[in-house]
Protein backbone atom coordinates (compact mmCIF):
# COMPACT_ATOMS: atom_id res chain seq x y z
CA UNK A 1 0.00 0.00 0.00
CA UNK A 2 3.00 2.38 1.11
CA UNK A 3 4.65 1.59 -2.51
CA UNK A 4 1.64 2.51 -4.17
CA UNK A 5 0.79 5.77 -2.52
CA UNK A 6 4.47 6.80 -3.21
CA UNK A 7 4.44 5.50 -6.37
CA UNK A 8 1.22 7.92 -6.99
CA UNK A 9 2.84 11.02 -5.26
CA UNK A 10 5.56 10.60 -7.88
CA UNK A 11 2.91 11.03 -10.83
CA UNK A 12 1.70 13.70 -9.35
CA UNK A 13 5.05 15.62 -8.69
CA UNK A 14 6.22 14.79 -12.62
CA UNK A 15 2.73 15.80 -13.86
CA UNK A 16 3.50 19.10 -11.92
CA UNK A 17 6.74 20.11 -13.31
CA UNK A 18 5.58 19.51 -16.95
CA UNK A 19 6.94 21.61 -19.04
CA UNK A 20 5.17 22.56 -22.21
CA UNK A 21 6.61 24.15 -25.10
CA UNK A 22 4.84 26.01 -27.85
CA UNK A 23 3.98 23.90 -31.39
CA UNK A 24 2.10 26.85 -33.40
CA UNK A 25 1.92 30.55 -32.97
CA UNK A 26 -1.34 32.35 -34.51
CA UNK A 27 -1.64 35.91 -34.99
CA UNK A 28 -4.50 38.44 -34.98
CA UNK A 29 -4.69 41.96 -35.91
CA UNK A 30 -6.78 44.75 -34.70
CA UNK A 31 -7.12 47.69 -36.42
CA UNK A 32 -6.95 51.07 -34.78
CA UNK A 33 -9.17 53.45 -36.36
CA UNK A 34 -9.56 57.22 -36.50
CA UNK A 35 -13.31 56.97 -35.40
CA UNK A 36 -12.99 54.97 -32.25
CA UNK A 37 -14.48 56.77 -29.57
CA UNK A 38 -12.82 58.56 -26.82
CA UNK A 39 -13.03 57.33 -23.21
CA UNK A 40 -13.48 60.96 -21.83
CA UNK A 41 -12.89 59.67 -18.28
CA UNK A 42 -9.50 58.45 -19.70
CA UNK A 43 -8.68 61.51 -21.95
CA UNK A 44 -9.37 64.03 -19.13
CA UNK A 45 -6.81 62.15 -16.88
CA UNK A 46 -4.25 61.88 -19.40
CA UNK A 47 -4.67 65.41 -21.36
CA UNK A 48 -2.82 67.40 -18.42
CA UNK A 49 0.44 65.30 -18.68
CA UNK A 50 0.43 65.54 -22.57
CA UNK A 51 -0.36 69.17 -22.46
CA UNK A 52 2.96 69.38 -20.20
CA UNK A 53 4.76 66.66 -22.37
CA UNK A 54 4.14 69.00 -25.49
CA UNK A 55 4.74 72.30 -24.11
CA UNK A 56 8.30 70.46 -23.03
CA UNK A 57 9.28 68.97 -26.15
CA UNK A 58 8.34 71.77 -28.25
CA UNK A 59 11.40 73.84 -26.18
CA UNK A 60 14.27 75.03 -27.95
CA UNK A 61 18.01 74.62 -26.84
CA UNK A 62 20.00 74.94 -29.92
CA UNK A 63 20.12 76.74 -33.48
CA UNK A 64 21.94 74.77 -36.69
CA UNK A 65 22.60 77.01 -39.33
CA UNK A 66 22.86 74.05 -41.81
CA UNK A 67 21.55 70.37 -41.87
CA UNK A 68 23.74 67.69 -40.36
CA UNK A 69 23.45 64.68 -41.87
CA UNK A 70 24.17 60.96 -41.14
CA UNK A 71 26.67 58.56 -43.68
CA UNK A 72 29.16 56.70 -43.83
CA UNK A 73 32.18 56.32 -43.52
CA UNK A 74 31.76 59.59 -41.94
CA UNK A 75 29.57 62.09 -41.38
CA UNK A 76 29.25 65.60 -39.87
CA UNK A 77 26.14 64.85 -37.48
CA UNK A 78 28.24 61.51 -36.42
CA UNK A 79 31.10 64.06 -35.53
CA UNK A 80 29.20 66.46 -34.19
CA UNK A 81 27.47 64.10 -31.21
CA UNK A 82 30.06 62.15 -30.79
CA UNK A 83 32.64 65.55 -30.08
CA UNK A 84 29.64 66.43 -27.50
CA UNK A 85 30.01 62.94 -26.08
CA UNK A 86 33.33 62.95 -25.99
CA UNK A 87 33.54 66.91 -24.36
CA UNK A 88 30.67 65.80 -21.73
CA UNK A 89 32.37 62.49 -20.64
CA UNK A 90 35.36 64.34 -19.15
CA UNK A 91 33.53 66.26 -17.60
CA UNK A 92 30.92 63.42 -15.82
CA UNK A 93 34.19 61.37 -15.44
CA UNK A 94 36.53 64.19 -14.49
CA UNK A 95 39.78 62.75 -16.53
CA UNK A 96 41.25 61.53 -19.37
CA UNK A 97 39.17 60.41 -21.72
CA UNK A 98 40.94 59.36 -24.96
CA UNK A 99 38.36 58.82 -27.49
CA UNK A 100 33.93 57.76 -28.19
CA UNK A 101 32.66 56.20 -30.57
CA UNK A 102 28.85 55.71 -31.44
CA UNK A 103 27.47 53.08 -34.06
CA UNK A 104 26.11 54.36 -37.38
CA UNK A 105 22.51 52.35 -36.05
CA UNK A 106 22.59 54.16 -32.86
CA UNK A 107 21.94 57.50 -34.59
CA UNK A 108 18.13 57.31 -35.31
CA UNK A 109 17.83 60.34 -37.21
CA UNK A 110 18.53 60.21 -40.59
CA UNK A 111 19.47 63.93 -40.38
CA UNK A 112 19.09 66.96 -37.76
CA UNK A 113 17.09 69.64 -39.85
CA UNK A 114 18.34 73.65 -39.87
CA UNK A 115 16.82 75.64 -37.93
CA UNK A 116 15.88 75.73 -34.55
CA UNK A 117 16.68 72.49 -32.10
CA UNK A 118 14.33 71.16 -29.75
CA UNK A 119 14.51 68.84 -27.17
CA UNK A 120 11.75 66.35 -29.03
CA UNK A 121 14.14 66.48 -31.94
CA UNK A 122 16.84 65.20 -29.39
CA UNK A 123 15.05 62.66 -27.82
CA UNK A 124 14.44 61.40 -31.77
CA UNK A 125 18.21 61.91 -32.31
CA UNK A 126 18.36 59.32 -29.79
CA UNK A 127 15.67 57.81 -28.04
CA UNK A 128 16.93 55.05 -25.93
CA UNK A 129 18.44 55.45 -22.25
CA UNK A 130 21.50 54.45 -22.91
CA UNK A 131 24.22 55.25 -19.94
CA UNK A 132 27.71 56.68 -21.10
CA UNK A 133 30.48 54.11 -19.53
CA UNK A 134 34.41 54.53 -19.73
CA UNK A 135 36.16 51.29 -20.32
CA UNK A 136 40.06 50.84 -19.85
CA UNK A 137 40.82 48.77 -22.82
CA UNK A 138 44.26 47.59 -24.24
CA UNK A 139 45.56 48.08 -28.33
CA UNK A 140 44.71 44.70 -28.82
CA UNK A 141 41.02 45.14 -28.00
CA UNK A 142 40.76 48.24 -29.46
CA UNK A 143 42.53 46.71 -32.93
CA UNK A 144 39.31 44.17 -32.99
CA UNK A 145 36.98 47.13 -32.56
CA UNK A 146 38.47 49.27 -35.11
CA UNK A 147 38.55 46.43 -37.80
CA UNK A 148 34.68 45.90 -37.01
CA UNK A 149 33.84 49.20 -37.02
CA UNK A 150 35.08 49.40 -40.21
CA UNK A 151 34.11 46.21 -41.56
CA UNK A 152 29.82 47.85 -40.68
CA UNK A 153 31.27 50.30 -43.48
CA UNK A 154 32.62 53.09 -40.78
CA UNK A 155 31.36 54.03 -37.44
CA UNK A 156 31.52 57.89 -35.79
CA UNK A 157 34.40 58.47 -33.71
CA UNK A 158 35.87 61.92 -31.79
CA UNK A 159 39.40 61.58 -30.98
CA UNK A 160 40.85 58.93 -32.90
CA UNK A 161 40.95 58.41 -37.05
CA UNK A 162 41.08 55.93 -38.86
CA UNK A 163 40.93 54.37 -43.00
CA UNK A 164 39.33 51.82 -44.12
CA UNK A 165 40.51 49.20 -46.72
CA UNK A 166 38.67 46.12 -47.94
CA UNK A 167 37.05 46.15 -44.91
CA UNK A 168 39.60 46.45 -42.45
CA UNK A 169 40.87 49.40 -40.06
CA UNK A 170 44.02 51.13 -41.24
CA UNK A 171 46.53 53.90 -39.81
CA UNK A 172 44.50 54.43 -36.57
CA UNK A 173 45.29 56.93 -34.42
CA UNK A 174 44.25 58.08 -30.99
CA UNK A 175 44.85 61.46 -30.11
CA UNK A 176 47.15 61.85 -33.17
CA UNK A 177 49.47 59.28 -32.03
CA UNK A 178 49.27 55.29 -33.56
CA UNK A 179 47.82 52.33 -31.53
CA UNK A 180 49.97 50.68 -29.88
CA UNK A 181 49.39 47.17 -29.58
CA UNK A 182 50.70 47.31 -25.86
CA UNK A 183 48.66 50.66 -25.13
CA UNK A 184 46.00 51.29 -22.43
CA UNK A 185 43.49 53.93 -23.78
CA UNK A 186 40.40 55.38 -21.65
CA UNK A 187 37.13 54.88 -24.00
CA UNK A 188 33.66 56.57 -23.40
CA UNK A 189 31.11 54.02 -24.76
CA UNK A 190 27.06 53.48 -24.34
CA UNK A 191 26.73 50.99 -22.39
CA UNK A 192 24.33 48.79 -25.18
CA UNK A 193 27.84 48.54 -27.51
CA UNK A 194 29.89 47.78 -23.84
CA UNK A 195 27.78 44.44 -22.93
CA UNK A 196 28.28 43.16 -27.09
CA UNK A 197 25.23 45.38 -28.56
CA UNK A 198 25.79 45.47 -32.40
CA UNK A 199 28.17 42.52 -32.40
CA UNK A 200 30.32 44.38 -30.34
CA UNK A 201 31.61 40.74 -28.74
CA UNK A 202 35.53 42.31 -28.08
CA UNK A 203 33.77 44.52 -25.38
CA UNK A 204 31.49 41.93 -22.97
CA UNK A 205 32.61 41.38 -19.95
CA UNK A 206 35.26 44.09 -19.72
CA UNK A 207 34.88 46.31 -16.48
CA UNK A 208 33.71 49.56 -16.57
CA UNK A 209 32.89 52.73 -14.81
CA UNK A 210 29.07 53.84 -15.16
CA UNK A 211 28.95 57.39 -15.50
CA UNK A 212 24.99 57.37 -14.81
CA UNK A 213 24.70 59.81 -17.58
CA UNK A 214 22.93 59.08 -20.36
CA UNK A 215 24.33 59.82 -24.00
CA UNK A 216 21.01 61.84 -24.91
CA UNK A 217 21.36 63.95 -21.60
CA UNK A 218 25.21 64.72 -22.67
CA UNK A 219 23.59 65.96 -25.68
CA UNK A 220 20.79 68.07 -24.74
CA UNK A 221 23.27 69.66 -22.22
CA UNK A 222 26.12 70.00 -24.98
CA UNK A 223 23.66 71.84 -27.16
CA UNK A 224 22.19 74.29 -23.85
CA UNK A 225 25.56 74.88 -23.33
CA UNK A 226 26.82 76.12 -26.76
CA UNK A 227 23.74 78.33 -27.16
CA UNK A 228 24.33 79.65 -24.12
CA UNK A 229 27.60 80.91 -25.49
CA UNK A 230 25.89 82.09 -28.48
CA UNK A 231 27.27 79.00 -30.91
CA UNK A 232 25.29 77.59 -33.06
CA UNK A 233 25.14 73.80 -34.00
CA UNK A 234 27.55 73.00 -36.77
CA UNK A 235 30.40 70.36 -38.13
CA UNK A 236 32.40 69.76 -40.83
CA UNK A 237 33.44 66.25 -42.24
CA UNK A 238 37.39 66.61 -41.41
CA UNK A 239 38.33 63.05 -42.42
CA UNK A 240 38.45 61.67 -39.32
CA UNK A 241 37.13 58.31 -40.83
CA UNK A 242 37.54 57.83 -44.79
CA UNK A 243 38.16 54.55 -47.29
CA UNK A 244 41.73 54.36 -48.44
CA UNK A 245 42.69 54.61 -51.67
Amino acid sequence: MKHKIWFGLLLFVAACNKQFVATQYRYEGEKILSDIRTDQRIDSIVQPYKTELNKEMKVVIGYADDALTKTQPESDLGNFMCDVLLRKSREYYKGQIDFTFLNHGGIRLPSLPKGEITIGRMIELMPFDNRILIMELDGITLDTLFNHMAAKGGWHVSGARYKIKSGMATDVTIQNSPLQSRGVYWVAVSDYLAQGGDNCTMLKGKPYIDTKKTLRDALIEGVKEMNERGERVKSVLDGRVQKAE
